[in-house]
């Protein structure tokens, strides 16, 4: 536990008097968390309850402290063969609560590609090709760690309508998707 402990209260400690850097202007940055997903058809239903790696790019520009724009581009880990890839587009408004930590909220659109071989359960199908476009929602909070970089822990739900015909048959599917993340960004 003091192994744990220490290097955690050494990186408060001289994380305490950093304040945060001039927001307004580009960032970028990289998550990594896990993700929950539901795909769900007139016939079958999926659900992702493992925690699958969801990992991804962010960047976006700050036009004042408090509203910004930001895109994402992301995929979650493999499960039952299937991958999900997703790219956001969302307005983003912050909230400093002090020099260092701030909240911010999201919402804007989502689009959603979902592939994969799915072979057994309740589904016959044992190609799945669809995407589609649908949106999303989010939160999380902002701490500075030095002058430009800040460390970054949020929420973001995707909700999507996806589409594919196949066989003469058209597959359609409902996906939602949350996602807990960690990240870490670079304010130029």
């Amino acid at each position: 536990m003091k192994k744990i402990l220490l290097p955690l209260a050494l990186v408060l400690t001289t994380a305490s008097g950093v304040a945060l850097a001039d927001q307004t202007g580009p960032y970028v940055g990289a998550s990594l968390g896990n993700a929950t997903t539901d795909l769900k058809a007139d016939h079958w239903e999926h659900n992702y309850d493992e925690n699958v790696v969801a990992y991804g790019l962010y960047g976006g520009y700050n036009f004042t402290e408090n509203l910004g724009l930001e895109a994402t581009l992301g995929q979650t880990g493999e499960q039952d063969n299937i991958k999900k890839g997703y790219a956001t587009l969302t307005p983003r408004v912050m909230m400093p609560l002090n020099d260092q930590l701030s909240l911010f909220a999201k919402a804007g659109v989502a689009y959603v590609a979902v592939d994969g071989d799915y072979d057994g359960g309740d589904i016959n199908r044992h190609d799945i090709d669809v995407d589609g476009w649908g949106w999303t929602a989010g939160a999380g909070v902002n701490f500075a760690v030095a002058e430009h970089v800040d460390l970054r822990a949020g929420i973001d739900y995707l909700s999507t309508d996806l589409k594919k015909a196949d066989n003469d048959e058209d597959l359609n599917l409902d996906s939602e998707t949350t996602m807990y993340y960690v990240g870490v960004n670079y304010n130029f």
